[in-house]
């Protein structure tokens, strides 16, 4: 009997364990449903993009690597911060969009953000904007109002939170003049 239960648990979590293995590398792990890239307006001048996301208390310390939208995959990478490449740059008018997977080694960390905090991008020209949080929330994939384009220039960070990374944690921060 005892080893017909230990059996049965074996199983059950191996079966776990695949589900959980599946969904850390699940490509539509950090895409928000039913969003196009056409929902946002292309910037096809990149000149100066930016390559480098410091939050100082969080021991965010990352590169960021230009992805895109194909159809309704996202690219993401685990090397760093994808950004939304066309999305604005960070630091110009509009809504620019970084992201990143809830691993401790890239935006883990994220969800400590707190109103008030500084953001600093780092550009391709080895120049820096910084940004200052204004606010943090927890949305379903299905609510893209966070990805809207905005006449101010703020930036979009977010990663995957909740059971079996169901939701999204997002951090909006505008440009400190």
């Amino acid at each position: 009997m005892l080893s017909r239960i230990l059996i049965i648990f074996g199983f059950l979590s191996l079966g776990l364990g695949a589900l959980f293995l599946w969904q850390r590398n699940n490509p539509q792990r950090l895409a928000f449903l039913d969003y196009s890239k056409t929902s946002i307006r292309a910037c096809m001048d990149n000149k100066n993009p930016p390559v480098a996301i410091a939050i100082k208390g969080l021991n965010i310390n990352l590169p960021i690597i230009p992805a895109e939208i194909h159809s309704t995959q996202w690219d993401t990478t685990t090397k760093g911060v994808s950004w939304l490449d066309n999305s604005p740059e960070p630091g110009e008018n509009g809504n620019s969009i970084l992201y990143a997977h809830n691993w401790t080694s890239l935006f883990g960390n994220l969800p400590k953000v707190k109103p008030g905090q500084k953001i600093q991008i780092g550009f391709k020209d080895n120049t820096k904007k910084n940004f200052l949080v204004q606010n943090t929330a927890i949305v379903k994939p299905n609510q893209l109002g966070i990805l809207d384009q905005t006449t101010d220039k703020r930036i979009t960070l977010y990663t995957c939170t909740g059971f079996m990374d169901s939701k999204r944690f997002v951090v909006t921060a505008k440009l400190i003049d």
